[in-house]
């Protein structure tokens, strides 16, 4: 009876085993088929491989000296920039990307991005900014005739000295008046007589960094018949 009982215990000790082996085999070959588990820190930093349009030609006062970073899909994008050497006394300050300086000459600015070539290595590149000096805009002459017919009138000026350091006009109405005026960009639109008003505007063309503004009357007719005052 005894031999009986230790053949029985003997014969699921055995199956056992060979029940377990045959799990471990089944879930090793699984295994197996599954992909390796890929490490993509490396592939997933993208470097800085430059920094360009940064405006390396400028004028006294304050200004924006741009920057951008390339590729535009880099890791990281955030750019210090700070001043490495300045000529000529410019006493030139940064905050951020605008640069303040208080009279002609150059001054050596940095462009840093942390860690922009891998983890704990920096991207830099320095430019050369040249200052020129800041010549303010003097008066404007209206382009055409201040005397016209209701309707579309092209806004034009020419810039007084012509090499004034800003010369870009933005226009916009200051008295419509009776003429129900509406402005895009450069051409004025009047729907009815009467005298508009409307202003040239230079972004910081006068000095101490003010824009220079100057209006001029339009006076608008549906007759071209009309006599204007002299």
């Amino acid at each position: 009876m005894m031999f009986i009982l230790n053949y029985m215990r003997n014969m699921v000790r055995l199956m056992a085993i060979i029940a377990l082996a045959a799990l471990t085999g089944f879930l090793m070959e699984g295994c197996e088929k599954l992909p390796p588990i890929a490490d993509n820190t490396d592939d997933d930093f993208i470097p800085v491989t430059d920094v360009t349009d940064v405006n390396t030609s400028v004028v006294v006062g304050t200004v924006s000296l741009g920057g951008r970073v390339v590729p535009s899909d880099a890791t990281n994008q955030t750019i210090k920039w700070s001043i490495q050497r300045e000529e000529d006394d410019i006493e030139g300050t940064l905050s951020g990307n605008k640069l303040t300086t208080t009279r002609e000459g150059f001054v050596v600015v940095r462009t840093t991005v942390k860690n922009g070539k891998a983890e704990g290595e920096n991207f830099t590149k320095n430019f050369y900014i040249y200052v020129d000096p800041f010549i303010a805009v003097s008066y404007l002459i209206f382009d055409g005739s201040l005397y016209d017919e209701v309707g579309e009138i092209y806004l034009g000026a020419t810039v007084y000295p012509d090499d004034a350091s800003y010369t870009d006009i933005v226009w916009s109405i200051q008295d419509a008046g009776t003429t129900r005026a509406t402005i895009d960009g450069d051409i004025l639109t009047t729907k009815a007589e009467g005298m508009v008003v409307v202003r040239a505007t230079i972004i910081n063309g006068a000095v101490n960094g003010r824009d220079y503004t100057q209006d001029f009357n339009i006076f608008v007719s549906d007759d071209s018949e009309t006599e204007y005052p002299d």
